[in-house]
């Protein structure tokens, strides 16, 4: 475009300011409505992804007043003696409230056995003259090790020490030296009855180092035998192959570590957790309070001063749009009505000490304005003396819980209607994206288009400039042409 920045030069009109206000005229009115278009656009695709976030997070701090979590149950263990635990526990949200006694009679342990005195002086001992196996069988489990010629004690006892398959053998040497020598120490990790060591082989050479001959050698002695840990619940004898008794007492897990004193047992007591429960209500009423504060910073609207020209706040993203409003609407009707499963008389928040305000916020109140009762006092009686009936008005098969949550399912999932409304206000900004791209090419070929008419323009007026100058000049120099002025 070669010349454009001159263009006048030839007829010293201001050719270039008038495209240029020309041009500028034409955007504004072209790309201005575009423009005007992408942002209410984007700050609606913003408003409704902001709407579809408060609606998880409430729908996340709801679930947790679901029916397991509601019931969440908490376990408290006396120990016998102070710094040292005997019991530990787990305890289900299934399982049923009440205290219990427990004794620990004996704890599982693992079999150990040890080679005869003297069957070895030393750790360099050779094991065996010749190749042969070792197979180590507990329980289900089993391994096996290659014993290779003139290997020594230690060497073997590092080699099934680090054995990949080794399932849970452990072996020592006890250099006792005098009439005992080196002894060989095999101790198992497969507790209960019936789960003993057996080591066995395929050379009478490893006798010494089995508990099942294959020859007439002396095999290793058994110290200690695989057995049950024993407990006592209240006086009735319970007992585990492990220190774990699974359901012991129905939902309950119960971990043995320590025996208990004798006359000086440990207690267990399963509650419900109600601290858990009051937490968790108190961050559902926030989580909805929070999402009525943002819904009604999304539909505000604009507001004006007092000239009813001059903007003091701006409005929402979904300002005028109906969709948020009826989403709340919705809520507050799930959350004033009646739980049909719930008990009578304890089937509503309201019944549970839980009101709306008249900002639509829902609050515990501790306010007697409107009774003899606070909120805050129904509440307490609820969770203190009723606190299965909160499990149903929140909880049950059709509590507020399952009714909120497939409400706001519908709502942000796939295919339901936030997901179509984003997808439709993507597909309009993509549009938008076209659109602006078409006007600013219209721009550019109406400028060029323009430029090219003022230049020829520039051009005709500059030379009907130059040929009124040589007529001018010419017309001049005829004799009494020029007139005196005086």
């Amino acid at each position: 475009m070669s010349g454009i920045n001159f263009l006048g030069s030839a007829s010293g009109l201001p050719l270039e300011e008038l495209v240029k206000t020309f041009v500028k005229t034409e955007r504004d009115v072209k790309l201005g409505r575009i423009n005007t278009q992408k942002t209410t656009l984007e700050s609606s695709l913003s408003g409704v992804s902001r709407l579809k976030s408060a609606l998880s997070a409430f729908q996340d701090a709801a679930k947790k007043l679901s029916g397991e979590s509601l019931n969440t149950r908490k376990a408290t263990i006396v120990q016998p003696t102070e710094n040292k635990t005997y019991i530990e526990a787990t305890v289900s949200n299934r399982a049923a409230a009440g205290s219990f006694d427990i004794k620990v009679n004996s704890l599982a342990s693992g079999s150990r056995f040890e080679t005869q005195d003297m069957a070895f002086t030393s750790a360099t001992d050779v094991v065996s003259t010749t190749d042969g196996t070792l197979s180590f069988t507990a329980g289900d489990k089993t391994f096996d090790i290659d014993v290779t010629a003139g290997m020594t004690l230690n060497e073997l006892r590092r080699k099934i020490n680090e054995s990949s398959d080794n399932f849970g053998v452990n072996v020592n040497i006890v250099n006792a030296g005098g009439g005992v020598g080196s002894k060989l120490v095999f101790t198992s990790d497969i507790t209960g009855e019936g789960n003993d060591l057996v080591v066995s082989n395929n050379n009478a050479e490893l006798d010494r180092i089995s508990t099942v001959p294959t020859g007439a050698t002396q095999v290793m002695e058994q110290k200690q035998i695989a057995q049950n840990a024993v407990i006592e619940i209240d006086g009735i004898l319970a007992t585990s192959s492990s220190n774990t008794f699974k359901n012991a007492i129905q939902d309950i897990d119960i971990t043995v570590k320590a025996i208990t004193p004798e006359n000086n047992n440990a207690s267990l007591d399963v509650a419900y957790d109600k601290k858990a429960v009051e937490e968790n209500i108190n961050a559902f009423i926030t989580s909805y309070n929070a999402l009525v504060d943002q819904v009604n910073n999304l539909t505000k609207f604009r507001t004006l001063g007092s000239d009813g020209k001059t903007v003091t706040a701006e409005g929402g993203a979904l300002a005028g749009d109906s969709l948020p409003r009826n989403i709340m609407g919705q809520l507050r009707g799930m959350l004033g009505s009646n739980i049909d499963d719930a008990d009578s008389g304890l089937s509503t928040l309201y019944a549970l000490g839980i009101t709306m305000d008249k900002n639509g916020k829902l609050e515990i109140s501790t306010s007697t304005e409107f009774g003899s009762e606070s909120g805050k006092s129904r509440f307490d009686a609820a969770l203190n003396e009723n606190f299965d009936s909160i499990a149903k008005v929140f909880g049950g098969d059709n509590g507020l819980i399952t009714q909120i949550d497939s409400f706001i399912t519908d709502f942000n999932k796939g295919g339901g209607v936030i997901d179509v409304r984003e997808k439709s206000l993507k597909k309009q900004i993509e549009d938008n994206a076209k659109a602006l791209e078409a006007a600013n090419r219209y721009m550019d070929n109406y400028e060029k288009s323009l430029r090219k008419r003022y230049v020829a323009l520039d051009s005709l007026l500059g030379g009907m400039q130059r040929t009124a100058s040589a007529v001018t000049s010419q017309l001049t120099s005829l004799p009494g042409f020029n007139t005196n002025k005086s």
